[in-house]
């Protein structure tokens, strides 16, 4: 009778042992899939990540365009210089930065709300096109110049019959009134406000998209802290396997994903390979934004700021006492013709050197755009004048200086300060009538606002 219970029990315990078995594989595959799982979040937040960075660059293409089409349209208009208006073209038909943005959105995040809001600032943008296009016909026609010389597009715009009866000088005023007016400036605000809009639906579908992952990786966290309780039952080695190897990473993970910072690359291989997947999608997000931050900023050229940047720092100084500064590279286009366009951009370059090296690190030294610099030097009244002359001078020697192999360079410059006699309401607008007078003189010098 004893030994058939002993061997009862001895069955009893065989096959406790293999439910225990079944449990613990059952319980070690269910883990695995909630690995997986968690992985798979982890790669669909990288993917959102990775086409959240490339919306935000196709945003700032859109504005780029824009606004390079502005300065090109008014460069023309201002100048009339043909490169101005084949440069303009180029861009609308050639490069198509505005048009690839919105096609590169719609390819990445189809659905998206910002598409709409991007497509609308493409449209309004279109739209302000033609009113630049019809503002480029009146200047070439103010300008007399040859229409054959100029993109044939501009050939196909026809005036009204009022804008027809215009004479020369009434066409360039209105074709410069055109571009300056309120109507164009709504248009700009329009492109900026969807861009803004845009920005905004990305940014809130982004968050949304991050908080949807934590929130089913946590889950998972939960479903896995739950598993492991029950295995603790089944057998003790493997819960603390699994407590080391696999809890606190995920937990250092999700934590580490909710404060946005960089994680430990600990546990099991799994982890340390989404660990290193997270960090390294991170690391790219944040050299994309600081790039797209930089970029915004500053002129790819010189990497001087450029004239966005400058427009806030003005805008942030509004009141201070400073001084304005306006440079002219004098025959630049000279330069080029004769020496070519690498010549151009090394002339450039030292200008803005030589501008960096004789201002503070708190003035805003800016690439204005083409061969014009912008500086606003801080803490600076007309007091300061003899200061601000040695400064000039110092800067026209160093670039007349050919000891670099580059020719000698001269520059037109209007100064004025903010204390300054018979001001305007725009300090930048005054430092131009000053460089206006200076050009009148016969360029190479320099003139102050104000002075008689």
């Amino acid at each position: 009778m004893e030994d058939r219970n002993n061997k009862q029990r001895g069955i009893r315990l065989r096959q406790l042992n293999r439910i225990m078995i079944v449990v613990a594989v059952m319980l070690g595959v269910v883990l695995i899939m909630a690995l997986l799982f968690t992985n798979r979040n982890f790669y669909e937040l990288e993917k959102a990540t990775e086409r959240y960075i490339q919306a935000r660059k196709d945003v700032a293409d859109i504005q780029a365009g824009s606004d390079y089409l502005t300065d090109r349209v008014r460069t023309f208009v201002v100048t009339g210089d043909p490169e101005s208006a084949k440069d303009f073209f180029y861009e609308v038909e050639m490069s198509r930065r505005r048009d690839l943005a919105v096609e590169s959105m719609k390819e990445s995040i189809s659905g998206s709300d910002g598409i709409r809001y991007l497509s609308t600032a493409l449209q309004i943008s279109n739209e302000l096109a033609e009113i630049e296009r019809y503002a480029m016909r009146l200047a070439a026609a103010g300008n007399d110049l040859d229409i054959e010389t100029l993109p044939s597009a501009l050939g196909t715009v026809t005036f009204t019959v009022e804008d027809e009866a215009l004479s020369a000088e009434e066409k360039l005023v209105k074709a410069r009134e055109m571009l300056f007016d309120e109507t164009y400036q709504a248009y700009k605000e329009d492109i900026r406000k969807n861009l803004s809009l845009c920005e905004q639906a990305l940014i809130g579908e982004m968050e949304a998209t991050q908080k949807k992952s934590t929130s089913r990786m946590e889950n998972a966290l939960t479903a896995q802290t739950l598993l492991i309780a029950i295995m603790v039952m089944v057998v003790i080695f493997l819960v603390l396997y699994n407590a080391h190897s696999i809890i606190r990473p995920i937990n250092a993970l999700v934590k580490a994903i909710q404060e946005d910072r960089l994680v430990e690359e600990s546990g099991a291989y799994e982890l340390r390979f989404v660990s290193r997947m997270y960090n390294e999608a991170r690391s790219r997000s944040q050299e994309n934004q600081e790039a797209l931050a930089y970029k915004a900023t500053h002129d790819a050229l010189t990497g001087l700021f450029n004239r966005g940047a400058f427009e806030k720092a003005k805008q942030t100084t509004r009141g201070r006492a400073q001084a304005m500064f306006i440079f002219d590279v004098d025959r630049f286009k000279e330069f080029n013709d004769q020496y070519g366009h690498d010549m151009g951009d090394l002339v450039l370059k030292k200008v803005a050197g030589v501008l960096e090296d004789n201002f503070r690190d708190e003035d805003y030294v800016c690439r204005f755009g083409g061969d014009e610099f912008t500086v606003l030097m801080v803490h600076a009244t007309n007091d300061m004048r003899p200061l601000v002359e040695e400064k000039i001078n110092r800067i026209r020697k160093m670039l007349l200086d050919t000891s670099d192999g580059l020719p000698p360079i001269t520059l037109s410059i209007g100064v004025a300060f903010s204390d300054r006699q018979n001001p305007t309401n725009d300090i930048l607008k005054d430092a131009d009538t000053a460089l206006y007078i200076t050009k009148e003189r016969g360029k190479n010098g320099y003139t102050f606002y104000g002075e008689d």
